[in-house]
């Protein structure tokens, strides 16, 4: 026995080491119900409210946080993910931008306990990562043109990159009490730590062959930023057991920020530009400031969910849906204020820096089947709707304010997988597939016409973005899973 306890201590120690230097799951900052999680829940599609949720209770309803006398750790060891996107007409007709994704990616651990003096309360510690999106696009084009003036060869040249960076890493501490057998209440205080690292540029360069005839024309936009969010979101649960039925709600309070600030770089220009056969006044703005106050919001939400015992006493079937509040439109970089700790050093300025972030209310759905096929080995499967909920307003004020580029689609999922237990061990291992898909959206950029002007939205040497653009991502994530008693 003392064998096997350093045995799991040695492999506990590896995957926890492997879990903090390794984290990167793919996911979207809009769609809610995107989250780092252990396997079961995962392959039951999150319809896990109505209890099921295993050790991943703390995030789903704490109402059902509950362990027998041992004391229990699980953690997910790893997800190797497969991910393919593509934008459609993203640079002008016919450009199109894909790019494949790949990694290992570890995403939840969780200790559960009680204290011997009162068997009612059990506890639970977890921490994981919930999103870590990234996004990288880079592409480059040279093509032949003639000048307006003289037509004469010129050689035009663009580039769009754009590297987008989003975490959101969750420590929370839970507890379940049960009043009697049928009826339970659970509260949990995570802490969320959230980040974005964020760039665009897009370089037009227009040079001319014969270099004594005409000057170079070029124009320049870019934009880079990092900021942090620190914030608290409480979770209140409720569990009743009827016997064959069981159900559960779970209210999220909406995020409560600590702190949180970042500094933004914005450069737009634009040089040696004719137009109509007139040659323009050059134009050249840059801005950088630092301490600019942050801001990450998490809506109120409340999840309902089901957990019905089939009369065979093998199988369970899951249901979960969950209401998500809209989002006003709000300052998410607020470049009008200085946090505490830069004020003195830097100044507020205008809305340049700023960058806005709003949400529609959401309704999701999930529906997971789990069925017995041995005493130690168990089956099963999940489908849940994960709507987009990004909608910042352009009205008013708001119509000046910076977007992130954002494809925001829908997602849909679907999983399976088994699982299987020996003595003190379990062990789940599943597939997961996402699909997504989004239409119309504004082009990336549009270098298909390279003779636009706009002196009012310094547009220049390319046309103006049209809502041509199709986004698809595809994804296949392999998952393992594994959890002891002591």
């Amino acid at each position: 026995m003392k064998i096997m306890l350093k045995l799991k201590i040695i492999y506990l120690t590896i995957i926890i080491i492997n879990f903090l230097l390794v984290n990167k799951t793919s996911a979207q900052i809009n769609n809610y119900w995107s989250m780092g999680s252990n396997t079961l829940s995962t392959l039951l599609g999150g319809a896990v409210v109505g209890d099921g949720a295993g050790d991943v209770a703390i995030f789903y309803n704490p109402a059902a946080i509950r362990v027998e006398e041992q004391k229990k750790i699980s953690l997910n060891a790893s997800l190797f993910n497969f991910e393919f996107h593509k934008y459609k007409n993203a640079l002008g007709y016919n450009q199109d931008l894909d790019y494949l994704e790949w990694g290992v990616k570890p995403r939840f651990l969780s200790y559960q306990f009680r204290i011997k003096d009162n068997q009612r309360l059990t506890y639970q510690l977890a921490i994981f990562s919930r999103i870590d999106q990234l996004t990288e696009l880079y592409d480059q084009k040279t093509i032949k043109t003639k000048s307006v003036i003289g037509n004469e060869d010129l050689d035009y040249t663009a580039s769009y990159d754009l590297t987008r960076r989003y975490r959101d890493y969750w420590f929370g501490l839970g507890a379940s009490y049960i009043i009697n057998s049928k009826l339970s209440i659970g509260l949990t205080l995570f802490g969320s730590g959230k980040s974005l690292r964020y760039y665009q540029s897009s370089v037009i360069d227009v040079e001319p062959e014969v270099t004594i005839v005409n000057k170079n024309a070029s124009w320049r936009s870019l934009e880079k930023q990092y900021l942090y969010v620190v914030s608290l979101i409480p979770k209140v649960g409720f569990m009743y057991d009827f016997g064959q039925l069981s159900i559960g709600l779970n209210i999220t309070i909406p995020s409560m920020r600590l702190w949180g600030d970042g500094y933004a770089k914005r450069t737009l220009s634009y040089a040696n530009v004719v137009y109509e056969g007139e040659l323009k006044d050059d134009f050249y703005q840059n801005e950088y400031n630092d301490y600019i106050v942050a801001n990450i919001k998490e809506p109120f939400s409340i999840a309902f969910g089901t957990t019905f015992h089939m009369l065979n006493s093998k199988s369970k079937l899951f249901f979960t849906t969950e209401y998500f509040a809209p989002i006003q439109t709000y300052y998410l970089l607020d470049n009008s204020k200085i946090s505490a700790w830069g004020q003195g050093d830097f100044n507020p300025g205008s809305d340049y820096l700023s960058y806005k972030y709003g949400a529609r209310q959401v309704i999701n759905f999930a529906i997971g089947f789990y069925h017995r096929i041995l005493p130690a080995l168990t089956f099963l499967s999940g489908l849940k709707t994960n709507f987009s909920s990004y909608d910042p307003s352009n009205e008013g004020k708001w119509g000046s304010v910076n977007e992130y580029v954002n494809m925001s689609p829908s997602l849909y999922h679907a999983s399976f997988g088994v699982n299987f237990s020996f003595r003190a061990n379990t062990v789940v291992l599943g597939t997961e597939y996402s699909f997504g898909k989004r239409i119309n959206l504004a082009q990336l950029a549009n270098y298909s016409y390279p003779g636009f002007f706009d002196e009012e939205q310094h547009i220049a040497l390319q046309n103006q973005k049209e809502n041509i653009m199709t986004y698809t991502v595809n994804s296949i994530g392999f998952y393992i899973g594994y959890a002891f008693d002591f």
